[in-house]
């Protein structure tokens, strides 16, 4: 009986450490975002907002940044706030803002990273203000905006993913110059059937091939002389103007 006992014990202790072992690998944590340390290959994927009001839905990321994950609102011009509850907005998390009602949407300088599909599917939204520090913005960002013709792009910038612009209704865009941006991503403006114009700096040294993949015939790309961008055109034929 007392052998069944220690077994018993033994066995619990082992639960408990593959557990909490398991727990720690997929980088959650039972105090979810708070006080949590940054972890290189760690993502935090939010489900139910920690906090909300009659308009937004937010996760706690640490002691001071909250994350967008819900929009219960059903204004056509919305307005981003850059804080809530003593704590600061900085990201707008997955697949926020999926709605056909959006006309405009202004997001804060607070805000430094945009994730995949934020504003994904909005067909009838014409335009966005991005904040002037934003330096991430993920795949599909703005998938099917049919109605966004153009969005100035702030030079904070280090990363835009691939796909950001896909099937969106742009005709004209200036990449920044910028140290932290150099490169444009696979299928950036794919299938983008209004694209007219994108201005290309020479700090930007690597372009996907398939960047422009299925855009229309009559593109220009604005380049400056000798730069790679103009490299670029040349070789995927694209109709091209020297800048600057």
């Amino acid at each position: 009986m007392n052998m069944k006992r220690i077994l018993c014990a033994l066995l619990a202790c082992t639960i408990g450490v593959v557990s909490a072992s398991a727990l720690a690998g997929c980088g959650c944590s039972n105090n979810k975002g708070k006080n949590q340390e940054s972890k290189s290959g760690y993502e935090v994927v939010a489900t139910q907002p920690d906090l909300k009001d009659d308009t937004f839905g937010f996760y706690i990321l640490n002691d001071t940044d909250l994350m967008i994950t819900k929009y219960y609102g059903s204004l056509s011009d919305v307005v981003i706030p850059d804080t809530y509850k003593n704590y600061t907005v900085t990201t707008i998390g997955h697949s926020v803002f999926d709605n056909d009602g959006i006309k405009t949407v202004v997001v804060p300088d607070t805000v430094t990273d945009i994730q995949d599909y934020a504003f994904a599917s909005n067909k009838n939204m014409t335009s966005i203000k991005l904040p002037a520090n934003l330096e991430h913005l993920g795949t599909n960002a703005f998938f099917y905006c049919m109605s966004l013709e153009t969005v100035e792009l702030p030079a904070t910038l280090k990363t835009i993913e691939p796909f950001a612009f896909s099937a969106s209704g742009l005709k004209t865009i200036v990449i920044p110059e910028s140290e932290t941006l150099t490169e444009l991503p696979e299928f950036m403006f794919h299938q983008c059937p209004n694209l007219q114009e994108v201005t290309i700096p020479a700090t930007v040294t690597s372009i996907a091939k398939n960047a422009f993949n299925e855009c229309p015939e009559n593109l220009v790309l604005k380049v400056t002389e000798g730069s790679y961008a103009e490299t670029f055109a040349q070789e995927h034929n694209i109709s091209y103007e020297t800048v600057g």
